[in-house]
């Protein structure tokens, strides 16, 4: 998913459970439901998934490797300190959906440095190109 797929998933979930879309009835919030959870949770997921990417390259999802472990592990179940809602195996399977993704974008440094120093890089996905 390039990341306008992602923040419009987000948008009509939180529209359903927050009263801002067409799934209200009189007003009323929808309850969170398992489901909707854990697709929050992928969609959050893939977000990191995009970043790590972007900044350091598809050898950086793997398992063992710092970015992994301190980025994605938490998004799996029984991580630890953040109760994950992914399985070990649907986190790789997300991986490589958003590899497959990635692979036909464009990325680069951005011109703008902050008032640190430091630079970002952008990423021109195929849906924007």
């Amino acid at each position: 998913m390039t990341d306008k797929q992602i923040q419009a998933a987000k948008r009509l979930l939180n529209e359903k459970h927050y009263g801002d879309g067409p799934y209200t009835k009189d007003n009323e919030i929808v309850p969170w439901d398992e489901e909707d959870n854990i697709l929050m949770e992928e969609l959050s997921c893939r977000d990191m998934i995009n970043s790590i990417l972007i900044y350091s390259g598809p050898e950086a999802c793997k398992p063992g490797l710092y970015r992994y472990e301190r980025y994605l592990k938490p998004y799996t179940v029984n991580a630890g300190w953040h109760k994950g809602l992914i399985s070990v195996e649907r986190l790789a399977e997300l991986i490589e959906e958003q590899k497959a993704d990635f692979a036909k974008a464009k990325t680069g440094w951005c011109d703008f440095t902050d008032s640190e120093g430091g630079s970002y890089k952008y990423c021109q996905w195929a849906d924007e190109q």
